[in-house]
């Protein structure tokens, strides 16, 4: 044995512990909740809150579209700006028709959704991000642009391919 290895593979694990140490501090100071489950038990919360999301935007309830929001959406967005923003929506590209989920992706307490949806007016891609923190997902993120274009599958992260 060579003199300081020892002393070489102790600070290795002093270093491996410290990093390990910093990093359980870091998100210690975070507001990070895990539950344990499924994506596939997410991803069909997520699914179910899709449906719920199209049946309040036909009704035009948009105050409650906003309470579907999380925490953080609710804190980023006002209700006035989200309603100002969901009913220029609904002018812009008129009723919802149909739509085909075209990708997924899951993480842990969060789903990503991907529709190509034809509303009354156009043919847009919708992307959808959905925080599972209990029994009910909450939205995240909303985005709607016009047109459909190439969707590549091997983008998505785990959770089935639609």
């Amino acid at each position: 044995m060579k003199p300081g290895n020892g002393f070489n593979s102790m600070q290795k694990i002093y270093r491996y512990l410290v990093v390990a140490l910093l990093g359980a501090a870091t998100l210690s100071a975070c507001d990070v909740h895990f539950k344990a489950g499924h994506f596939d038990e997410d991803k069909v919360q997520a699914l179910a809150s899709v449906d719920k999301f199209r049946t309040l935007y036909e009704k035009q309830d948009y105050a409650r579209l906003y309470d579907m929001g999380s925490p953080a959406m609710r804190a980023s967005v006002s209700k006035e700006q989200f309603t100002t923003a969901v009913q220029t929506s609904f002018a812009k590209y008129g009723k919802y028709k149909s739509s085909v989920l075209v990708g997924s992706s899951c993480f842990p307490n969060e789903v990503r959704l991907v529709y190509d949806a034809e509303y009354e007016n156009m043919k847009v891609r919708e992307l959808m991000t959905w925080s599972v923190p209990n029994s009910e997902a909450e939205l995240v993120m909303y985005q709607i642009s016009s047109g459909q274009s190439e969707f590549h599958k091997e983008s998505q992260v785990g959770c089935p391919a639609p």
